[in-house]
């Protein structure tokens, strides 16, 4: 008996050394082992000036006559600001290393000053860390909750300049304040969304150009880089090089209000490049698939179109006012059930009511007039009655509407557009209302 327990004596034995060593690794870890440790905020604070700090930064004053001096804002990071000011995020450490009062670069506040220093001239390799939370510039206490690990600064606070001290007095020589840069424009839609665009049109004609046969006859559907043969070639004008859009009529598209027809859907699956012409047919190759490419799809001239380019607009949800323009409708989902952001809609807004590329759309609905109950009910429950209550509003007044998301126009024909979401806080339906911004 007394040899079938001693083996389970050492290996609890065992267990103890590994525990206490564990631990001890642990200690002599301590707080600077930052790579596993959470980055929780400060839990204590101060004021200083006009605001809340847990650091003690320098007075303005002390930095030397024409450096280059930032108040941080609502929502900077340092990552943002390396940007802004270097244009390139990832020398956010050369900032922090110039403000060496900032003890945690995860967390920075607002109203205190940093230091800009010049852009280095050697650029070491920095990981980048993306945007976060940070400490709510609220007179209260500084919150106790922190960021996920391994991310950036921010702070949260709406000063533009630097103001006066403790005492209320102003602060002389202090260094100029230097606002960041504007924001940078973007483009709107990618090449998925370009090559791959989805219109209405009122009415669509076959094409007499479509892909007729592989060089493997026994498939049935094509993608990048596949080889096909075409019903065409020198007797129809097609010359080596020219470039095809791959389209396909999905059927017809009706008002979603009034049931009238409005035109037919059509579908760009891709786009392919001859290779040869012979007489009659010729040899092209697949350089840009949507979807599965069938015997049969039709050919139309590629026209390249291009992408809006502009600055994110901001998305207002509260935005009840409408805007005076032109209104319409959602009338396609581009084969989505319910689209949301990054898909493409189909509106039937067009050129005949001004709209262009790179426009945007409010997306929104009508809040419908309340309904009295369908039922009522009253009854007695031992010594209580119950009836059923409803307060009805017989004004006959209209409720705000509300705004479920915004889109920028990619495409323009003459009675209809094609836009992308860009944002939504639920699913778009076809029937919602749309509106030029």
């Amino acid at each position: 008996m007394r040899d079938r327990l001693f083996p389970s004596y050492r290996w609890l034995f065992a267990l103890g050394v590994f525990l206490v060593m564990l631990g001890g690794k642990t200690a002599l870890g301590g707080e600077g082992d930052h790579s596993s440790q959470p980055h929780h905020p400060p839990k204590t604070g101060h004021w200083i000036g006009d605001h809340w700090t847990p650091y003690d930064p320098p007075a303005p004053e002390s930095f030397p006559v024409g450096a280059r001096v930032y108040r941080i804002q609502k929502k900077d990071t340092l990552w943002d600001l390396a940007e802004n000011f270097y244009a390139d995020p990832y020398l956010w450490p050369q900032i922090w290393d110039a403000n060496r009062y900032i003890l945690d670069s995860h967390w920075i506040y607002p109203g205190d000053p940093l230091l800009i220093p010049p852009r280095p001239t050697v650029v070491a390799e920095v990981l980048p860390q993306a945007d976060q939370p940070v400490a709510s510039s609220d007179t209260g206490p500084i919150p106790l909750s922190g960021p996920v690990p391994g991310t950036a600064p921010e702070s949260t606070t709406d000063d533009d300049e630097i103001s006066g001290g403790v005492d209320g007095s102003s602060r002389q020589q202090a260094a100029p304040v230097v606002e960041p840069k504007a924001k940078r424009k973007i483009a709107f839609a990618n090449r998925t969304d370009l090559e791959c665009l989805e219109h209405v049109v009122d009415k669509y004609r076959k094409s007499p150009l479509f892909i007729a046969q592989s060089e493997e006859p026994r498939r049935i559907a094509y993608a990048t880089d596949d080889i096909v043969y075409l019903n065409g070639g020198e007797e129809d004008d097609i010359d080596p090089g020219d470039q095809f859009s791959i389209t396909r009529k999905l059927g017809k598209v009706y008002h979603p209000i009034t049931g009238k027809r409005i035109g037919e859907f059509v579908r760009t699956f891709g786009r392919l490049r001859v290779l040869s012409v012979q007489p009659r047919t010729s040899i092209a190759q697949i350089v840009f698939s949507c979807e599965r490419i069938e015997k049969g799809f039709d050919l139309v001239p590629y026209e390249p179109i291009f992408s809006p380019v502009g600055e994110m607009p901001e998305f207002d949800y509260r935005d009840l006012d409408p805007t005076g323009n032109a209104e319409g409708y959602v009338i396609h989902g581009g084969g989505k059930i319910r689209p949301g952001p990054g898909h493409l809609i189909q509106v039937n807004l067009g050129g005949e009511e001004g709209v262009e590329s790179g426009d945007f759309l409010n997306i929104f609905i009508d809040t419908p007039r309340p309904k009295p109950l369908p039922f009522k009910y009253k009854y007695k429950y031992r010594n209580q009655e119950y009836t059923s209550f409803y307060r009805e509003d017989k004004g006959k007044r209209d409720y705000p509407r509300r705004i479920v998301g915004h889109a920028v126009v990619l495409s323009v024909s003459a009675r209809t557009s094609v836009a992308k979401i860009l944002d939504s806080i639920r699913e778009i339906e076809v029937g919602d209302h749309v509106e030029i911004r």
